[in-house]
């Protein structure tokens, strides 16, 4: 019998799930490979300096710069939230996120981030045999590559360190360094995804059940070299900017025992609007870039996005090949994916 039968023999006797992920580490290590999922996303300005790049798109390499400064090894960015445990007992725990640079040129870089949060595990008392709550650090790393001259990343997740919470978490470490630094930049991430037309984000909320809260979202698009000339022409654009805002929101609030009609026309007709919002602009690549998107949040408070309803991926046997195809990822991305 061979090393991996024998392996996989003793997981089927094994009760304990912390034990059983422990031998299939090991079932990996004696030549089965695992595909992990490369997710990407994009990096987009949330600040004026977006509609600088209307008047001037080469500022775009002293914001590359900066960035590459202002990021460094070792920067942390602390968050907290709430987590009930199985007895429903509320606990605050502080989350720290701490990014690694493993390497670092003039336009990419390559590291990891670091996310250390407080898990509560049971554990039997010595003394009385009753099963107690216990107050565990537990650190998970996520593998990045980030192209900070076109402005992707490309990253594999954890079991607690989904999607979700890379993009929140990196775009918090950037806009902590960015503060640190003085710099006047302010950044978020969303999901890259083969984008949504009007009549797809239609259906797609009135498919949703038990809305709550449905938050329809416009932010100018951060232009690169295939949106560049249509961003300058793009007059709505042009009216936002007078007004000083980076962002443009409408928010629906159900409160008490009724829920959100997705399909009502009120709700339709402000779906319409964000084509005119990013006039000139299809609006599949608005919503592929994050630069529209619609967010709803059920009775649960389970969240959907559209910027993650068809996100693109690339599948990955090697973790060695992480960064080469990562770089293969981000130029079918730029290529439109040819």
């Amino acid at each position: 019998m061979k090393e991996k039968d024998v392996v996989l023999e003793h997981i089927s006797l094994v009760t304990n799930q912390k034990y059983a992920d422990l031998l299939i580490i090991h079932k990996e290590e004696v030549g089965t490979t695992m595909t992990r999922t490369l997710y990407f996303s994009k990096v987009s300005l949330n600040s004026q300096d977006v509609y600088d790049l209307y008047q001037d798109y080469d500022i775009r390499y002293s914001i590359t710069v900066d960035i590459l400064h202002m990021l460094k090894n070792g920067a942390r960015y602390i968050d907290s939230d709430i987590y009930v445990d199985e007895d429903g007992i509320e606990h605050t725990r502080e989350i720290i996120y701490i990014l690694s640079i493993i390497n670092k040129d003039d336009e990419s870089i390559y590291g990891t981030v670091d996310r250390t949060t407080t898990v509560f595990v049971k554990q039997r008392d010595a003394e009385t045999g009753e099963l107690k709550n216990h107050a565990v650090d537990d650190t998970e790393e996520v593998e990045f590559y980030y192209d900070v001259l076109h402005e992707y990343i490309a990253f594999v997740t954890r079991r607690r360190f989904k999607k979700n919470i890379f993009n929140e978490a990196f775009a918090n470490l950037m806009n902590s360094c960015s503060e640190k630094e003085e710099l006047p930049y302010s950044f978020y991430l969303e999901s890259y995804n083969y984008g949504m037309s009007i009549e797809e984000i239609k259906n797609y909320i009135k498919q949703i059940k038990d809305i709550k809260q449905l938050i329809i979202t416009y932010r100018p698009a951060n232009p690169d070299e295939a949106l560049i000339r249509i961003a300058q022409e793009a007059s709505d654009s042009e009216r936002i900017k007078e007004s000083n805002a980076t962002e443009r929101s409408i928010i629906y609030i159900a409160r008490g025992s009724n829920c959100i009609d997705g399909s009502a026309s009120i709700i339709q007709e402000d779906i319409d609007k964000l084509e005119q919002l990013n006039e000139g602009i299809p609006i599949e690549e608005a919503t592929q870039r994050g630069y529209a998107a619609i967010k709803s949040v059920n009775e649960k408070g389970d969240v959907k996005s559209t910027t993650e309803s068809k996100p693109f991926v690339r599948k990955i046997k090697e973790m060695a090949n992480f960064v080469a195809e990562a770089k293969l990822g981000i130029t079918q991305i730029l290529g439109g994916f040819e």
